[in-house]
């Protein structure tokens, strides 16, 4: 990695991970079992995890629709953020599976496939999350790559929280609005890309 893209890397990373930890001994702590346990430390882990990766969903379009000194400082740790949020989503991992073979069960199919392939992606963009990796990839297929795995995590997301709307609509109101509101500011500042492109090669 160079010195500029990796700034604070090691940083987030251990922040994470300590908050991580924290979350999942807040669950197993709160359950009335270690099988409940486990599953309110997949909740939290991945409760926690949201507002780091709409960090990193929304650096380079709220730079671009409204630069300032904040939006320069993520854009400039965005790999940091990423990471710290691959951090503590293996910790929902780890949660997650630990949960369901206490209770020898698994996930049905769509969920398997969805949110397995959350994981995956999650896994891929943070093994790719180094400049070798931009070197080996390429710039563009680099760019394809974290930008399905932006989307993919954006889609679970959303179903997760959305579908939660109808039992507790106070308390995942608040999700669901995140994610709507995060996709327009995504959509806006590609829009706001476009015209400067255009500009530029006039």
């Amino acid at each position: 990695m160079s010195g500029a893209r990796s700034r604070g890397v090691g940083l987030a990373c251990a922040v994470a991970a300590v908050a991580a930890a924290a979350a999942v001994a807040g669950g197993l702590a709160a359950g009335d079992d270690a099988a409940e346990g486990w599953q309110l430390a997949a909740r939290y882990t991945a409760r926690l995890a949201f507002p780091i990766f709409l960090a990193a969903f929304v650096a380079g379009p709220w730079h671009r629709l409204r630069p300032g000194a904040a939006s320069r400082w993520l854009l400039r740790h965005r790999r940091a953020v990423g990471l710290a949020f691959a951090t503590v989503f293996a910790a929902h991992l780890v949660s997650l599976v630990t949960f369901n073979v206490l209770e020898r069960t698994l996930p049905v199919p769509p969920t398997l496939v969805v949110g397995g392939g959350a994981l995956v992606v999650a896994a891929l963009m943070a093994a790719t999350s180094n400049d070798a990796a931009v070197r080996r990839l390429g710039a563009k297929r680099w760019g394809r790559l974290h930008t399905v795995g932006m989307w993919w995590l954006w889609l679970v997301f959303t179903i997760t929280y959305g579908g939660r709307l109808a039992g507790s609509p106070d308390f995942f109101a608040l999700f669901a609005l995140a994610c709507v509101a995060a996709v327009v500011l995504r959509v806006a500042g590609r829009r706001r890309r476009t015209p400067a492109r255009l500009a530029d090669a006039a």
